[in-house]
């Protein structure tokens, strides 16, 4: 389980901080939700939940900042989990599983680089 786990810290780090594309996935939800954000909220926290919408001529990432940090308790979460017993981990692994999902919808993108993650996840 921590050779699986490792391998999913790697990938979703490197998804999430390192990778660039010039491509977006996105839905209506994602632009209203920044287009309303962006009238309803002060500039600081619009830009800490702005992402990416249309594609772009040159690489970049399309992970706002919110979700580079938030990322980071789904990252310690996989590294410790395997100090927990079983019986424990498969009750409290569905919740996270469950809340990155409902998370991820907010950046169709994120939803795309973590479904290796709930693949691997629902499979084991």
């Amino acid at each position: 389980m921590l050779i699986i786990s490792l391998i999913e810290i790697i990938y979703i780090y490197y998804m999430f901080h390192l990778f660039e594309t010039r491509f977006t996935v996105n839905n209506p939800w994602e632009k209203f939700q920044l287009n309303y954000l962006n009238e309803t909220v002060s500039e600081r926290i619009f830009s800490y939940l702005e992402h990416p919408t249309s594609d772009s001529s040159f690489p970049e990432s399309k992970i706002c900042l919110f979700g580079k940090k938030i990322i980071y308790l789904l990252l310690m979460y996989l590294l410790i989990r395997s100090c927990f017993p079983i019986n424990l981990l498969k009750i409290f692994n569905a919740y996270v599983l469950l809340i990155t999902f409902i998370l991820s919808f907010s950046n169709l993108n994120a939803l795309l680089y973590l479904t290796p993650y709930f693949i691997i996840e629902i499979f084991l």
